[in-house]
């Protein structure tokens, strides 16, 4: 199931909403318009951009809870002195395996937005903080 959330700037509450088709956006919970998706293979082209804020740049990140990873890392670091050392490396493969198991979400750099269940372009990259920076820069404005 495709998804796309978002944090309403109305209510200011993270909203989830499931993509289907050609639809208006609304916040599920002050019901206030996002936008609209005409079609949902076109999100990531050029010509179409965020149904949101019409942003075309996009980044890729793994959907992984990063304090579930960190806590994960933190208890084998916080036994290393009971097992000699042999947490840390059984740690991280726990780690690498639950990493390499979720899919990527694609993220707005404008707005924010995440979209999961959709095709990410592999021409899409990690964050990349000069970007983010001229966005934060246009949002601060």
């Amino acid at each position: 199931m495709s998804s796309l959330a978002y944090q309403c700037p109305q209510c200011h509450k993270y909203g989830r909403v499931d993509i289907r088709g050609e639809q208006i956006l609304h916040c599920p919970n002050c019901q206030k318009e996002w936008g609209q998706i005409k079609e949902i293979e076109k999100i990531f082209k050029e010509s179409w951009g965020c149904p949101i804020c019409q942003c075309r740049q996009f980044y890729a990140q793994k959907d992984f809870n990063q304090v579930l990873g960190c806590a994960v890392m933190l208890v084998g670091i916080v036994l290393v002195p009971w097992t000699y050392g042999l947490s840390l490396p059984i740690f991280w493969l726990l780690d690498l395996y639950l990493h390499r198991r979720v899919e990527f979400l694609a993220v707005c750099y404008k707005c924010g937005a995440e979209f999961r269940g959709l095709k990410i372009p592999e021409t899409f990259k990690p964050f990349m903080h000069h970007i983010g920076v001229k966005y934060d820069r246009i949002r601060i404005s």
